[in-house]
């Protein structure tokens, strides 16, 4: 019997004989895959710039003295005040839904008073209670020198029996400002002695002038802030 001396291809080489075109497609298949996934990879990556400085440089910002200014306002309420340093009170006021009558000296007769007479030594300073324009500044045989004053929001006082006039119509005062001096110029209330004779309207009807006085009474004005 002859021996076959030649050798038999093993189970490997006649696998890869069989199948060499699959084994050469699934390359292919995992090569363009392999591509594809590295392009991806790549489109994924950040982009560093040349320059570490994103955007613009700080000092191109615009600072904050450099943006306008934007005004506010805030609302705040302005008290009237006294108008001078007085030593007491004389007659009150008396005129209204009661209409009390008070003795007046000089008149000698009963009357309602729509007035607050104020007293003080002659010569003490009587000064504007609040911001407004002079609209009088005159004087008259029973009030002696007066001085009118509009105060806005239809409130309107008179201050009379002053010794002189330091202001005169149409001028504007803000409030402390002095408008005049005490005295006892007021023929209708001489008896009473140096006094100022202060009267009050709110839309032209007379109310008492003391929530004025002691500064019970103010307005919301809007300022800057």
């Amino acid at each position: 019997m002859n021996s076959n001396n030649t050798k038999q291809p093993s189970k490997f080489t006649r696998f890869l004989r069989n199948n060499a075109a699959l084994l050469l497609l699934i390359f292919c298949v995992l090569a363009i895959t392999a591509v594809v996934l590295a392009v991806t990879l790549s489109k994924n990556e950040p982009v560093v710039p040349d320059d570490p400085v994103a955007g613009k440089p700080e000092e191109d910002k615009p600072s904050d003295a450099d943006k306008p200014n934007q005004p506010t306002t805030q609302k705040v309420n302005v008290y009237f005040a006294s108008p001078l340093q007085y030593t007491g009170v004389g007659m009150e006021y008396t005129f209204g839904p009661d209409n009390i009558m008070v003795y007046s000296q000089t008149l000698e007769h009963w009357l309602t008073h729509k007035a607050v007479d104020l007293k003080a030594e002659a010569g003490t300073a009587v000064c504007a209670m609040f911001d407004g324009t002079v609209t009088k500044a005159t004087q008259s045989y029973g009030t002696g020198y007066y001085v009118t004053i509009d105060h806005g929001d239809n409130v309107v006082a008179t201050y009379q029996s002053l010794a002189d006039l330091i202001v005169k119509e149409g001028d504007v005062v803000k409030k402390g400002d002095v408008i005049g001096y005490v005295s006892d110029s007021a023929e209708y209330e001489f008896m009473d002695g140096p006094h100022l004779h202060l009267e009050v309207t709110v839309n032209k009807e007379y109310v008492d002038p003391m929530p004025y006085v002691n500064g019970e009474k103010y307005r919301t004005v809007e300022v800057a802030v």
